[in-house]
Order: C-alpha cells, then sequence, then structure tokens
C-alpha cells in the first residue's frame, strides 16, 4: 500500500492487494475507509473503526479474480461458463450493473457478451486522484462495445462515517441509447445474519419473480404485493424485511414511492449497532430489487455455500435481456429502462452512511435531508439520528 506522508489523517491509497491479492484502492478518513478495485470497478469494503472493521459488503467465498482475466476454458469449472462465470469471478460488494442489467441474449453471448454489461468485467482506470479538501477518487473506463465512456468519482468525509458518490454516463455513439443502470449492492455476513439484519425501503408495490428463476423460493411466483409482506407459496404472508434461516433463492422489485424526491435503501444489523444507509434522488433510481441467495445454487462457483443479499436500487425492474426489457416497457406505470441521448451525458449522486445505533434498533421508517443532515427516523418508536453532511443531492 503506498501512503502518503504522515502528515495526512485521511487519504486516497494504492494497494496492490485489496481482495484475493487483486489491486485497487482505499480511501480513508478519520473514522474508518472505502475499498475499490480495478478489476471490475467494485465498491468492495465500507468499514467503520466503531464496529470492529467488520465489512457489510459481501465477500464470496471463493477466490475471486479480475474479470478481465477470465479465459472460458481455463475458469468455467471454476466461476461457471459464460455469461455469468466472468461477472462472477470478479464480483465483490457492490458492483455495477450497465449499461443493461441481466444476461445478454443468446445471440449477444455467442458474441462474447456477459451478464450484467461491460462495466463489472473490464478493467478500470484512474482518471484523477485528490488528496483535499477530502480524499477523492475518479476513476472509471470506456465501454468499447457499448461506445460509452462512464467514470465514477468517490470522496469520504473526514469525521463523520458518510462517502459520496457521483457517476457520469457519456455516449460516444451518434445513436440514442435504452440503458439500464443499477447499483447492485450486495450484503453478507457477518453483518447479513438471519431473523437480525433488517431491510427498509421507501417501497409501495412490488412482484416477485418467475416460477423459472427459482425452484426453492418461499414467494408466489409472479405474485404483487405491497412491501414488506409478501404472498407465500403455502399461504399466508412473509416478511420481507428479514431473512429466515431456511436454504432459498428469490427476487422481488419495489417501486418507490414516487411522492419522495430524496430515496433510500437501509440495512441494519442491531447487534452490531450498525446501519448502513444509501440515499438517493428517486428520480435517478426509481426501482429497487431485493435478491437473496440463501445456500440455494448449487452451480460454480456458488457450490450451495453462499449466503448474500442485494437491494440493488436502479432504472430497471427485473434482470433480463435488454430486449425483454424495453419491451416490458413500463411496470406499475413506472418505465422500465431510461435512455441515453446521442453524443449526450447524464450524472447520478447517491450518498452511503454507516450510522451506529443502538442494539435495540427497530429499522427505519424515513429518512430526510434538512439543512445540512440526513435525518433518519426510526421504525415504531420514531427516535431520530442525525448525520451531518455535504449540500450533494
Amino acid at each position: 500500500m503506498e501512503r502518503p506522508g504522515k502528515a495526512h489523517k485521511q487519504s486516497v491509497y494504492r494497494c496492490a492487494d485489496v481482495l484475493d491479492g487483486r489491486p485497487g484502492f482505499r480511501l480513508e478518513g478519520l473514522w474508518g475507509h472505502v475499498s475499490i478495485l480495478k478489476g471490475g470497478g467494485h465498491i468492495c469494503e465500507l468499514v467503520s473503526k466503531k464496529h470492529a472493521g467488520i465489512n457489510p459488503l459481501w465477500k464470496p467465498h471463493w477466490k475471486t479474480i479480475d474479470p478481465y482475466k477470465y479465459a472460458p476454458a481455463e475458469h468455467a469449472r471454476v466461476y461457471g461458463r459464460p455469461p455469468d462465470g466472468r461477472l462472477l469471478a470478479g464480483i465483490a460488494g457492490h458492483s455495477l450493473s450497465f449499461d443493461y442489467f441481466g444476461p445478454p441474449s443468446r445471440e449477444e453471448t455467442a458474441a462474447g457478451h456477459s451478464t450484467h454489461g461491460e462495466a463489472p468485467a473490464l478493467k478500470w482506470n484512474v482518471l484523477q486522484i485528490s488528496q483535499t479538501p477530502a480524499p477523492t477518487l475518479e476513476y472509471g473506463l470506456k465501454l468499447p462495445k457499448a461506445q460509452i465512456r462512464f467514470s465514477r468519482k468517490i470522496s469520504v468525509e473526514r469525521d463523520h462515517a458518510v462517502v459520496y458518490c457521483e457517476e457520469t454516463a457519456l455516449n460516444l455513439s451518434t445513436f440514442d441509447r435504452p440503458i439500464c443502470w443499477n447499483e447492485h449492492v450486495t450484503f453478507g455476513p457477518p453483518f447479513l445474519e438471519c431473523g437480525t439484519t433488517i431491510f427498509d425501503m421507501p417501497a409501495t408495490r412490488g412482484k416477485a419473480c418467475p416460477a423459472s428463476y427459482s425452484a426453492k423460493t418461499p414467494i408466489q411466483p409472479d405474485a404483487e404485493f405491497d412491501w414488506p409482506l409478501a404472498p407465500a407459496k403455502n399461504g399466508g404472508q412473509i416478511n420481507l424485511r428479514a431473512t429466515p434461516e431456511e436454504r432459498f433463492g428469490h427476487y422481488t422489485v419495489q417501486l418507490l414511492n414516487p411522492e419522495f424526491k430524496i430515496a433510500y435503501v437501509a440495512a441494519c444489523n442491531p447487534r452490531l449497532g450498525l446501519l448502513v444507509l444509501y440515499v438517493f434522488c428517486r428520480k435517478d433510481f426509481p426501482w429497487v430489487g431485493n435478491w437473496e441467495e440463501r445456500l440455494y445454487r448449487t452451480s460454480p462457483p456458488w457450490r450451495g455455500h453462499t449466503f448474500c443479499r442485494g437491494m440493488e436500487f436502479s432504472t430497471t425492474p427485473f434482470a433480463v435481456p435488454r430486449r425483454e426489457t424495453v419491451t416490458q416497457g413500463s411496470l406499475f406505470g413506472e418505465p422500465t429502462y431510461v435512455w441515453l441521448a446521442a453524443k449526450a451525458e447524464t450524472k447520478v449522486r447517491f450518498m452511503t452512511l454507516l450510522v451506529d445505533v443502538p442494539t435495540d434498533f427497530k429499522g427505519v421508517t424515513s429518512v430526510s435531508m434538512v439543512g445540512g443532515e440526513v435525518r433518519i427516523r426510526e421504525t415504531k418508536i420514531g427516535r431520530e439520528f442525525e448525520v451531518p453532511v455535504k449540500k450533494f443531492l
């Protein structure tokens, strides 16, 4: 790890080994650090010193590699065959699905495309590093097949566990393009615990995946419901705010309340006293995908050992080939994709907060921005927690 002089209390460091011997970066504040991989651009660590150095983001149980090094002949037995193999070889924590969300079509797979687009499959390059006024890293890449230039600017607060992220997409082609933009945030143990970790969002309508997605889902396939209570296969309802201690796999999509300008996804482990909160503009990401993998998938590299849960804020509800996304058009009256106009540039922003909460914390019922603070209201009890932030959204 390359460190600047001792005078720096907070900094951006180049790291030769961020995860499994893979290179990347670490942004440090007095509160903790954020780690980033060059291969795939994944944000793989969010570590607060207050919480025993626990990383709430998912670290796969298999040894990952940089995805651009994946070769089917050499790696398919370990990570799976295309189109998923390249993605799974390098995935970790918070990944980006762009410029489509889901698998490529059969024809696109034959042409060499992999699941969730080029962004999580290629090497990201450093564009700029700044140590002041806050540790800031700007990195990105050109998506050669999509003809889009993508960049991410990420910075951390000095004293408070707040991470600011701005992403920019520039269409290099002369055609308008239908795109999907998905922040694939995935949590894992020890932060993720059955019956303990609580998930919240300001969602209204939800829909379950079709029966073809999983033979071991407890939710009625294709069912529509009001978050967080989904209809169970065997009658009754399942509260999706927590994860049961069973073997299963499923995916549900939730529409965020269109009356709100500011939206969020929240994951809290009260036992650890840690709340992870993503805050963003609802107009940018109207959907949240709830993906749960609980020891269900047995093919490589899963092999029946994976426990993780994704809360994916997105422009797009379901992970399907782009053609199906465009054909669907809308769900619950909300578009299922966005347009990136010819030669045009668009930006999105979001914040990530690590918040210290009491061990009897009941979850998040609302999040608001008042002045220079994010205010978090607790479910049922109504206690409020304030975190100072910059004017960012």
